[in-house]
């Protein structure tokens, strides 16, 4: 049954409240109906938000907007009982991981304090570890822990994510890394100086010491700890090479698992592979060549990594290539978009997926 507080703040109108205070009631609203598992308080939160977006709010309130958005989306998720859901069409997780990234890329976003925004960059981390994109969920994490080393909640969710992305590689050394990186965010996050904002913090704490006890009794992590301690690796023969190579590794831009932890030199080379495959001989009715498939991979593969090397090449370029002089253009005032460093740019976008 739900309770007439709930009932009282959904039936409310913000007509005559202020900005701050009809955020305030609103965000009261979102809480309640998550407390009492109330989905109409959530569409009539969602229905309230809309209204107050068309009024002239400063950049600091429409960041904040977007994020109770995604907070009213989460508590109808929830109360529908999809959480668990892997339905390939989720239009609840959808709108919490649209209203987020808004949130993130809104002008008002910086002018947020550092709890609103790691927050914010957590649960939109979570919502992509949850549709499987990994890679973009740990760099959200790391993003919010840039801000706030010891913010609980994204250390924990960094460490349950690690290690169910550590769990899909087949390679066991990584495993084993990404067991200890995880083990050492969910321990961190128990510590007496971890920053909750959660009205939990004992429990959550309690629960994230356990699971980081279950780790430490899956492997050996201090062997592991000190086995990479002793790994020394090069980056490259030459200046050029170990330049490019940091490049990569700061962008996380090599197709190494171990990359995605961060800008470790142990990451900078491109050893993911395909896991292992069997084939009958019987199934076989092209000799004794590779499945086709390995050929596709290393092609695919291939063509990222010469793509990633003419994307830096077109970034840092800042020399005129002799190619580039004694060429008429129309002066439209865009004759800098036009060089052969802009050029390798573009073709690196339309030969593999490299974002930076």
């Amino acid at each position: 049954m739900v309770s007439e507080n709930v009932e009282e703040l959904r039936d409310r109108s913000i007509s005559k409240l202020s900005d701050e205070a009809a955020l305030k009631h609103i965000g009261h609203l979102i809480d309640a109906s998550s407390d009492a598992k109330f989905a109409r308080g959530a569409t009539r939160a969602l229905f309230l938000l809309d209204k107050l977006e068309k009024r002239s709010l400063s950049d600091e309130d429409a960041a904040i907007v977007e994020y109770y958005r995604a907070n009213a989306w989460a508590v109808k998720e929830d109360v529908a009982g999809d959480r668990s859901s892997w339905a390939w069409e989720h239009p609840d997780r959808e709108q919490q991981l649209l209203s987020l990234s808004r949130a993130v890329s809104h002008p008002g976003f910086a002018a947020l304090d550092d709890i609103r925004r790691c927050q914010i960059l957590t649960n939109r981390a979570n919502q992509f570890d949850v549709m499987g994109r990994f890679i973009d969920a740990v760099e959200g994490w790391d993003t919010a822990l840039s801000l706030m080393p010891k913010f609980a909640m994204s250390l924990a969710n960094r460490g349950f994510g690690l290690k169910h992305y550590g769990g899909m590689l087949e390679n066991d050394r990584d495993r084993a890394i990404f067991l200890l990186n995880a083990h050492d965010g969910l321990f961190a996050a128990s510590l007496p100086d971890a920053i909750f904002d959660s009205v939990y913090p004992q429990q959550l704490s309690k629960r994230f010491a356990a699971e980081a006890r279950s780790y430490a009794a899956a492997g050996n992590l201090d062997k592991i700890r000190d086995l990479l301690s002793l790994e020394t690796t090069s980056l490259g023969r030459t200046k050029a090479e170990r330049t490019y190579r940091q490049w990569a590794l700061d962008n996380r831009l090599f197709l190494n698992p171990l990359n995605d932890l961060g800008p470790q030199p142990r990451a900078a080379s491109d050893n993911l592979v395909l896991p292992s495959i069997r084939e009958s001989f019987e199934d076989r009715t092209d000799g004794h060549k590779p499945p086709p498939i390995i050929r596709f991979f290393n092609q695919i593969k291939q063509e990222y990594v010469s793509a990633r090397y003419m994307l830096y090449e077109g970034l840092t370029d800042t020399k005129l290539h002799f190619s580039d002089r004694r060429v008429q253009l129309f002066d439209t005032l865009d004759y800098p978009m036009h060089s052969l460093a802009t050029e390798k740019v573009r073709a690196a976008y339309r030969i593999g997926p490299v974002a930076v």
